[in-house]
């Protein structure tokens, strides 16, 4: 029996979850400014529903072209991510595709749940990699 050792240049190691909640906040911050503007340069027709209004569509669509789009740049990462020194790829190491990058994005709220029912529960998070991850075969990594 003959083993096989091979050593990479490069040590990956996954982001921790303090490290991506920044990350997400400064992520946040920039769209809810975002949606500021958008919210202050149109008109809504029926100010009395909040939620309905036609320009939530817009939010949404201007949220998951960030994420994803941003994601599977040159730089992947979200802007938030970059400023802090992370970087989404593939479970191989490659830069992800806009399908996976959107996977991800639907996949956040997900993970935010499961996050605060671990958390709620007193459960501790074993492994550094979410749910919305896994779904998208993808990884958060420190640059």
């Amino acid at each position: 029996m003959q083993a096989l050792y091979t050593q990479t240049d490069k040590n990956i190691e996954l982001a921790d979850l303090s490290t991506r909640i920044i990350a997400f906040t400064l992520d946040v911050l920039l769209l809810l400014t975002l949606i500021g503007i958008t919210d202050y340069l149109t008109f809504s027709s029926n100010d009395q529903a909040y939620f309905f209004k036609p320009e939530r569509f817009l939010h949404f669509l201007l949220g998951w072209i960030y994420f994803a789009g941003m994601e599977t740049c040159a730089c992947q990462a979200t802007l938030g991510k970059y400023l802090v020194g992370l970087k989404v790829t593939s479970d191989d190491g490659k830069r992800i595709s806009f399908k996976n990058a959107t996977i991800r994005y639907f996949a956040k709220p997900v993970s935010l749940v499961l996050i605060l029912v671990r958390f709620a529960f007193g459960m501790h998070h074993i492994s550094r990699k979410t749910f919305h991850d896994r779904l998208a075969n993808s990884q958060v990594i420190s640059r």
